[in-house]
């Protein structure tokens, strides 16, 4: 799809940031990496290096991305931007990570600005910029819809409750992505900007060397220790490379601009999941069901980005099962 073009992919040493640079690397791109330390990517990097050879992929350091200029250098002479580094403190204190989350965006956005060769940028939102879960509430959602109850709820006074770290994370990205298209209206950037809000991204990992954020979910269940992630509330699925998929699609397809893309596949509960574990490792003792989970009865409609997916020679979105089993199988499990 690509002819040797650059693209920027920030946050590279994550679980999603290193499969939307797989994906871009797959695309025939190449990709210049950021994170807060360049050693932290080795084991990626040197994955993709076996996989498309060496010399397709560079790492530089942004040690603090809500400072303004920190990607100054990183954006020199690429093609596209996939912002995928955010703040992931999970902090309580909405001071403390909304107006950086906000930092981070508009700094990245303001390089951008003076760098003639770009001409896509993709922003990395999230399914909560549209609302946070809400177990066996019906309801529906598109493009226009945006999580305005939690960016008030977050800047509650104290004492905040348990799970007041999510409202804060849901309300930074939101916020987030609304400083992107409030850009875009003002500044009117010679490049054109989409942004992929994904649900639970569920997958393989890059290299068993780098398991992090919801990578480690379904490890958490095989341990024995579902209590854990009761705090996750049934919501939506993705398969982590149809999210890089998606990221590609943006950056690469001229008819996809100014546009919001849904990354929400199907609903899923911890007890969808651990029927469908029982079944791909039945030597395995995993937990009970859990009661009262309740179930995602939102709706939203898919239709234009699975059409993405087939322009890209995919059979559509890929399901649950799969997705387990060869996230199982990535961390030798």
């Amino acid at each position: 799809m690509a002819s040797d073009q650059v693209v920027l992919v920030t946050g590279i040493s994550g679980f999603l940031g290193s499969h939307v640079a797989d994906q871009f690397l797959e695309a025939g791109y190449r990709v210049r990496g950021t994170a807060r330390e360049v050693s932290k990517v080795d084991a990626i990097k040197k994955t993709f290096d076996s996989k498309y050879g060496a010399g397709k992929v560079e790492v530089v350091a942004v040690p603090d991305i809500t400072v303004e200029g920190a990607f100054d250098e990183a954006v020199k002479g690429v093609y596209a931007v996939a912002h995928v580094a955010t703040i992931l403190s999970f902090d309580k204190d909405p001071a403390k990570v909304i107006p950086a989350t906000v930092n981070a965006i508009t700094s990245i956005l303001n390089s951008c600005l003076t760098v003639p060769s770009i001409k896509r940028f993709v922003y990395t939102s999230s399914s909560v910029a549209v609302s946070l879960p809400k177990p066996n509430v019906p309801c529906a959602y598109d493009s226009s819809s945006w999580n305005e109850e939690d960016v008030k709820a977050a800047w509650a006074p104290e004492p905040w409750g348990d799970s007041h770290q999510w409202t804060v994370y849901a309300a930074s990205k939101t916020e987030a992505e609304k400083a992107l298209w409030k850009f875009r209206d003002e500044k009117k950037p010679g490049f054109s900007i989409n942004s992929v809000l994904p649900a639970t991204n569920f997958g393989p990992v890059i290299t068993p060397d780098t398991v992090s954020s919801t990578a480690k979910l379904v490890p958490t269940i095989c341990s024995g220790n579902v209590k854990a992630l009761l705090g996750v509330l049934p919501q939506y699925y993705i398969d982590v490379r149809d999210t890089g998929r998606l990221h590609v699609a943006a950056a690469t397809y001229p008819d996809v601009e100014d546009q919001r893309l849904f990354g929400w596949v199907e609903p899923y509960n911890w007890n969808k999941v651990l029927a469908i574990l029982r079944e791909i490792r039945p030597q395995h003792q995993f937990p009970e069901d859990v009661p009262g989970l309740g179930e995602d009865m939102s709706r939203v409609s898919t239709v234009k980005e699975e059409e993405l997916l087939h322009r890209m020679g995919r059979q559509g979105w890929t399901k649950l099962p799969e997705i387990l089993e060869d996230g199982l199988k990535s961390m030798s499990m």
